[in-house]
């Protein structure tokens, strides 16, 4: 097509006034972007996210907005509107990886492990050498229970860098699930041996020897933790774990009822406490306990589980029929939850519907005996 000399003259003033227009509307973005910055710093992060999405709508190739809006949003826990951010920065820039491992940490704690780990090796693509990334990669393979390629990742992170205490956590996590409690037991070991004031690992090596019953040396490191670090609440209700489960209810009572003098709002520690009291006889202590527990943790299965008993406990059973559908609805793998549903549905004389509770049960764990005993009884009526 011919271009007519007043034609080109009208388009080029087309795009002189056009680049005026511009000129004038980056500082514009530039204000709104550093009061975003001011706001986020004084905590107000809906109020900065609000800034920095005008800075990005006057300038929409504004990276730095773009990744600031995503952080602003994460913290005012907008998740999926962060993820939205990040994305569209990603499509601006696909080498910020800055935003894809904002992006994927936000996939994780929705469980969206697929598309995680899709930006994981994206930024791994970028930076092979980057023990961080190499955790969060087995980080999300572990939420997806591939626990043998996860420990191949945590090992890469670790030999890059081994000082990371919590590579050394994930990866003691990984060999336990996988079903190798002593490969669990050596990396605990070993990695005490490096970093020997970490309270975290001699409480983590507690906990594992605590569950194998071996109670002497899960005393002494839940011991050795709070030596380092005295108000270490998981070791000091470890200790109270331990104690209880030994019998001394009592002196367990009294580690969980430091921890929360300590540290009033430890959801942890009102369960425990709960379960000392219900021990010990105390019903309604042991309620309250468990709802402040259920307050604090509304998603957890084990207050509702626990408030089911005692609701079995008084004969309360419709009430306890509801805690344990809310229990296995929260963790559908809680083999104790559907046992005591069935049980409370059998002295509902819902038979059908114990069976069906007993059979997850089962299924979870055939070796069972308490759901065993249960059944030859629903067979009968």
């Amino acid at each position: 097509m011919t271009l007519y000399p007043p034609m080109v003259a009208a388009g080029l003033l087309y795009a002189v006034s056009a680049l005026a227009g511009w000129s004038q509307q980056i500082p514009s973005a530039q204000r709104a972007y550093d009061n975003g910055l001011r706001l986020e710093q004084q905590g107000r992060h809906k109020e900065a996210a609000e800034n920095f999405a005008r800075a990005v709508e006057i300038n929409p190739e504004f990276v730095d907005a773009y990744y600031q809006l995503g952080s602003s949003r994460l913290r005012a826990g907008e998740a999926q509107d962060a993820i939205q951010a990040f994305i569209h920065l990603l499509q601006l820039d696909p080498t910020q990886e800055r935003a894809m491992l904002a992006a994927a940490d936000a996939y994780v704690d929705f469980g969206l492990f697929d598309d995680a780990l899709a930006l994981y090796s994206r930024a791994l693509s970028i930076e092979p050498s980057s023990a961080p990334v190499h955790y969060k990669l087995g980080y999300a393979l572990f939420g997806k229970r591939e626990y043998e390629e996860s420990i191949g990742e945590v090992k890469k992170s670790l030999a890059l860098d081994k000082s990371n205490i919590t590579a050394h956590r994930l990866l003691a996590s990984a060999y336990l699930a996988g079903g190798s409690a002593q490969d669990a037991e050596k990396e605990l070991r070993d990695a005490i041996g490096q970093l020997p004031k970490s309270p975290e690992l001699h409480a983590d090596l507690a906990s594992l020897l605590l569950t194998n019953r071996r109670l002497p040396a899960a005393e002494q490191e839940f011991n050795a933790a709070l030596a380092l670090q005295p108000a270490y609440a998981p070791a000091r209700l470890g200790l109270a774990r331990l104690y209880r489960q030994s019998g001394n209810t009592s002196r367990a009572l009294e580690e969980a009822s430091t921890v929360l003098a300590q540290d009033p709002d430890n959801s942890a520690a009102f369960l425990e406490k709960g379960q000392c009291e219900y021990a010990l006889g105390s019903i309604d202590s042991a309620a309250r306990d468990f709802q402040e527990f259920i307050r604090r943790e509304p998603n957890s299965p084990e207050g509702e589980y626990l408030l089911g008993l005692l609701d079995l406990t008084a004969s309360r059973t419709p009430s306890a029929i509801q805690r344990f559908q809310r229990a296995v609805q929260i963790d559908p793998r809680l083999a104790d939850g559907y046992y005591y549903l069935a049980e409370a549905l059998y002295k509902s004389n819902r038979n059908a519907e114990a069976k069906s509770a007993l059979s997850q049960c089962l299924q979870i764990d055939p070796t069972s005996s308490k759901a065993l005993a249960l059944l030859p009884k629903l067979g009968r009526n």
